[in-house]
């Protein structure tokens, strides 16, 4: 309760936001938390599994072109043309990931950057039904009756409405009895295995719930930007995606979220900079891999151990419930 209650304290901080900030800031920030949202999202697969993707912007923008394509295309509602984006994109990643779970290291890592590369050119070379290189334009916002989405400031809170309803769940996701098993399997599969677990199966879950994350977030993203083009499936966002985890601390959750947060910040106040922004982030993640090897998460745990020691509390029975 006391997590739930936290995570709910920081959404109603950031929520309180556009009271002190110009209009410029609450659209930077509503794009800053989507990534932050698909971050902590990647953070279940990276650091509760130990399965690092490469292709995971793939759904964060099918959710993306579903959504657009059915408005668009197809004159949908914008809310079923969400739905059906989200839909398409978990019906991909539960096709995907009994498949991509076997392999691990290295090769699960080319596998799922080859699958969002494939992703990524349909949509290129989708012609005049995906908009090709020039994406799709003229996507239109939801309506929901009292609450302005049409505005910057509304649609902020809309986010940061979505940001708490996805961490609340993701928290207690992984703090479930399966969420635990989750660090069993990253730690050790065999032994998790020799003791009943079926760890494919959990691998699997856990590829499908980062999915599903992504996939909410991608629909938040092509409706705030009322556009989508191939960028949301390249590489390169996953690539940040996953070194938002890293530089965040993976398996913290709210590291990756502060870390993919304040990494679109950074990108695009550097943009009028430097492009060498693949640069600028190799940097931070070699300073934080020398100085950090935890992420910014470690920075807490640092100070957690620098307090006086408390009373140990009892064992989590969930931790030895039976398989």
């Amino acid at each position: 309760m006391k997590r739930d209650a936290f995570i709910v304290l920081i959404g109603l901080g950031l929520a309180a936001l556009p009271l002190v900030v110009g209009s410029y800031w609450v659209g930077l920030l509503t794009q800053a938390l989507i990534f932050g949202g698909f971050a902590l999202g990647l953070d279940v697969l990276v650091g509760y599994t130990g399965m690092p993707s490469l292709g995971h912007a793939a759904f964060f923008g099918l959710a993306g072109y579903g959504t657009a394509l059915a408005i668009t295309r197809w004159g949908l509602n914008p809310w079923l043309a969400a739905g059906i984006g989200i839909v398409l994109s978990l019906a991909v990643a539960l096709a995907f990931a009994p498949l991509a779970v076997r392999l691990r290291g290295l090769t699960f890592l080319t596998v799922t950057l080859a699958f969002g590369q494939v992703a990524w050119g349909l949509a290129t070379r989708g012609g005049e039904f995906t908009g090709g290189e020039n994406g799709i334009p003229n996507v239109a916002r939801p309506s929901l009756g009292f609450w302005d989405l049409q505005t910057p400031v509304g649609f902020y809170l809309f986010t940061v409405f979505w940001l708490i309803i996805l961490t609340l769940l993701v928290s207690r996701f992984v703090a479930s009895a399966v969420g635990l098993s989750l660090l069993g399997v990253r730690d050790s599969d065999t032994r998790m295995a020799a003791l009943g677990y079926n760890v494919q199966a959990r691998r699997a879950l856990a590829f499908v719930v980062a999915a599903g994350v992504g996939a909410i977030y991608g629909m938040l993203s092509v409706f705030y930007n009322q556009f989508i083009g191939p960028g949301s499936l390249d590489w390169r966002l996953s690539a940040q995606m996953l070194l938002s985890v890293v530089i965040g601390g993976a398996g913290s959750l709210w590291g990756p979220f502060i870390a993919g947060t304040g990494l679109h910040v950074l990108k695009t106040l550097l943009t009028g900079q430097t492009e060498r922004w693949p640069m600028v982030l190799g940097a931070l993640y070699v300073i934080t891999v020398v100085l950090l090897p935890g992420g910014l998460a470690s920075l807490a745990r640092k100070f957690r151990r620098d307090r006086p020691a408390a009373a140990a509390k009892p064992l989590d029975s969930r931790v030895v419930r039976e398989p």
